[in-house]
């Protein structure tokens, strides 16, 4: 938790078929535009794919991956203003689910492994750094990030650099389909004809600091945040939200907050029948029941280790723009316990948002960010 050294946030970036960069990102979206296209036969064992993926154009080696996620290190560290800051205490968070997992199909096992990938992103960065890869299924972003203000807090590092970045992949579509949790159309979060989710790729990075003059742009304040582990299943949530509420309530007590300061939910929202209502179940456990919320799933897709640190971006861009985003995909919010889905855009300053994720595993995360 984040303790007597405050630690801000900023430099954020989005790398992803939506947008190149986060205000075009950001942009695309507030105009109603979304990533998700219909894909014929991305894979052998896969004849029809709603996602988001990127041309195949796009990229000219064969690592796809590690050069979006090198482009969107890059676009944060340009929103950086360096001075005594680059000989100091720096760490690198890499959260993946998969890292670069098609090299597994050309038995280039070591190129598969995800340290691999971080180690070649951290070639490219500016100062020297402690490195770190967090694969905690789809919370892998937001532990990244929980992670790095925990060592900034504890005095351990000056400042973070934090990567999420995950590729549409073979394994895991057809680990999804093997669920039944595709929806061969565009995702519907929170709606009552909601039926499953879409996969999509991208990168997102951000940098944590104790110091405030490193950005370029005024940063936001990170308030604190937790995890937590509900035990319930491999691939399943808690039915009563349990392990999502406890992250909220650790997130709330390290941050100095209550519920009802709370102005902004960044959900999870995958658009699954048990997922979405799960998260209906904790938000009105905490009283959030009637406080603005979206899913950005709907423009994004599911980018598994990338997928936090996108909202989270996004978020403070919410936050920054004074516009909160609708939920792209629902039209009439369906979960048996009512929450204040946005269906349209909301012209609204934001001081206080809270960001949640859960995951496979029965793993939760929530963290506070505050506007100064």
């Amino acid at each position: 938790m984040a303790g007597k050294i405050s630690v801000f946030l900023g430099a954020e970036n989005i790398i992803s078929p939506l947008g190149w960069g986060v205000q075009e990102t950001f942009s695309n979206a507030m105009n109603g535009k979304t990533g998700l296209r219909e894909l014929e036969q991305p894979f052998p064992g896969i004849k029809n794919l709603f996602a988001a993926k990127f041309d195949d154009t796009s990229f000219s080696t064969d690592s796809p991956i590690e050069e979006f996620a090198g482009e969107s290190c890059r676009g944060s560290i340009e929103d950086l203003q360096f001075e005594h800051q680059l000989d100091e205490r720096w760490l690198f968070m890499f959260s993946t689910t998969k890292g670069d997992i098609d090299y597994l199909k050309e038995g280039e096992l070591a190129r598969a492994n995800p340290h691999h990938l971080m180690q070649q992103l951290q070639k490219e960065l500016p100062f020297e750094s402690q490195g770190k890869v967090i694969s905690c299924a789809c919370i892998s972003g937001l532990a990244a990030l929980i992670y790095a203000a925990d060592k900034i807090a504890a005095d351990q590092v000056d400042h973070a650099l934090v990567l999420g970045a995950d590729s549409l992949s073979e394994f895991t579509s057809l680990g999804f389909e093997s669920f039944f949790a595709l929806d061969s159309e565009q995702c519907k979060p929170f709606d009552k004809q909601r039926k499953g989710l879409n996969l999509g790729e991208a990168a997102a990075s951000l940098v944590l600091s104790k110091d405030p003059t490193i950005f370029k742009t005024t940063p936001l304040q990170y308030l604190g945040g937790a995890t937590s582990n509900d035990a319930n299943h491999i691939s399943g949530p808690s039915r009563t939200g349990e392990g999502l509420c406890r992250a909220v309530s650790k997130a709330l007590k390290y941050s100095g907050k209550s519920a009802d300061q709370i102005q902004f939910v960044s959900a999870h929202g995958t658009a699954t029948l048990f997922n979405d209502e799960m998260e209906a179940k904790a938000f009105t456990r905490h009283g959030l029941q009637n406080i603005p919320l979206n899913s950005l799933k709907g423009y994004f897709g599911h980018t598994l280790g990338a997928s936090s640190l996108v909202e989270v971006a996004m978020t403070m861009q919410s936050m920054r723009q004074n516009v909160l985003l609708k939920t792209k995909g629902c039209e009439a919010p369906g979960t048996e316990t009512a929450l204040n889905v946005l269906t349209e855009n909301l012209e609204t300053e934001i001081g206080l948002a809270l960001k949640t994720a859960s995951g496979f595993g029965g793993c939760n995360a929530a963290i506070l960010i505050e506007k100064q």
